[in-house]
């Protein structure tokens, strides 16, 4: 695996260097573009496929008891169309959008010179993340033999989402891996201790799951959703 989940002091560090890398006009679309993909675990084509309103596309659905995510088919792994649920922190990130901008794409990173382009493609918006990261200083591989190092990326961010769940619930659930070999060999066995501490709560009657790192990944949402609300003020 040629990266790897990033921590959240990390994913911290990203978020500052936005400005310097895409512009201040359009750092406030790219700090609310990366926060989406720390809650939410999205691939990178799929978040840019995510709407708020069409049917045809990978859509969020806020109808019923909990926030789903719409999938067609064509957008999913699996080849079927469905209806799944999504993280609660990225639940509340999605809901925290007044209900009068509920339309059109969910994210719209702005691109760094508007009069070339009106909507980047997945290509565009992965370099410039890689180019965040660098900026950031945040490595995620390093060739032993040509010593290139690799800076965290897109892929990284739905890393360090799948990472955070594993011990949680069935990684499968909110990872969609199409195998779910694949999602246990890259996320459940890299925290033995994490996975053993979740066990031992609920041995001893804590059914909720909370440890000392959960409550600090809520207070990190905290903080990031704080900032976020910042970001939207005029």
């Amino acid at each position: 695996m040629k990266g790897r989940p990033i921590t959240g002091e990390e994913f911290d560090r990203m978020l500052p260097t936005v400005s310097e890398v895409v512009g201040e006009a359009a750092a406030k679309s790219w700090r609310h573009y990366l926060r989406g993909l720390w809650w939410s675990g999205l691939r990178l084509r799929e978040s840019l496929e995510l709407w708020w309103d069409r049917d045809d596309k990978l859509r969020v659905d806020l109808t019923g008891k909990y926030a789903m995510l719409d999938i067609p088919a064509e957008l999913e792994k699996g080849h079927q169309d469905r209806l799944l649920p999504i993280a609660p922190e990225f639940a509340e990130f999605l809901t925290a959008t007044p209900e009068d901008e509920r339309h059109g794409p969910v994210f719209a990173p702005r691109p760094i010179r508007p009069e070339r382009s009106r909507r980047l493609g997945a290509h565009q918006v992965g370099a410039i993340v890689s180019k965040i990261g660098r900026a950031a200083g945040v490595k995620v591989h390093t060739d032993l033999l040509t010593g290139k190092v690799k800076h965290a990326t897109a892929h990284d961010l739905r890393r360090s989402f799948g990472e955070r769940w594993a011990t949680r619930v069935m990684p499968q659930t909110l990872m969609r891996h199409e195998s779910i070999e694949t999602t246990l060999k890259y996320y459940v066995g890299r925290n033995a201790a994490t996975t053993a501490a979740v066990l031992y709560a609920a041995v001893s009657g804590n059914t909720s799951g909370n440890t000392s790192g959960f409550d600090h990944q809520g207070s990190d949402f905290a903080r990031s959703h704080e900032v976020a609300q910042k970001d939207r003020s005029p």
